[in-house]
């Protein structure tokens, strides 16, 4: 049973149509697109640009903040069955810096043993990991 999951977006195309228990609006912590290079035609899946957005001071700590506040809530669910924490990350356009940090985030879940699942609605890349 997924217990997570992770919903990037961009606010470009309005904001996601369910309600989560954490958002996080990126778009305060971007860098100028133009600063990375080619970064109009990839995506945050992309190593070089996962790798700039990751090295960018507090996104590290926002990252473990985010996954521990995650782990918090299914914690204190007291209806196991009800057990699922939803995280939506947005940015200006949904394909960059909020799909860079959503992976790290699920990343550092999957870590903990929590099954997690990531969509990126502006790629559409469904992407289910234990």
């Amino acid at each position: 049973m997924v217990r997570v999951t992770i919903n990037t977006f961009g606010y470009d195309r309005g904001s996601p149509a369910e309600p989560n228990d954490i958002t996080l609006d990126i778009r305060r912590h971007i860098l100028a697109t133009d600063q990375i290079p080619d970064a109009e035609q990839r995506t945050g899946l992309d190593p070089d640009i996962a790798n700039t957005v990751l090295s960018t001071a507090g996104v590290e700590r926002l990252v473990g903040k985010t996954a521990m506040l995650a782990v918090a809530l299914l914690e204190d669910v007291a209806d196991a069955r009800a057990r699922l924490v939803k995280i939506a990350v947005g940015d200006a356009r949904g394909v960059l810096w909020s799909v860079a940090i959503a992976e790290e985030i699920a990343r550092v879940l999957r870590v903990n043993e929590i099954e997690t699942e990531v969509v990126h609605r502006e790629i559409q890349v469904p992407l289910t990991r234990t």
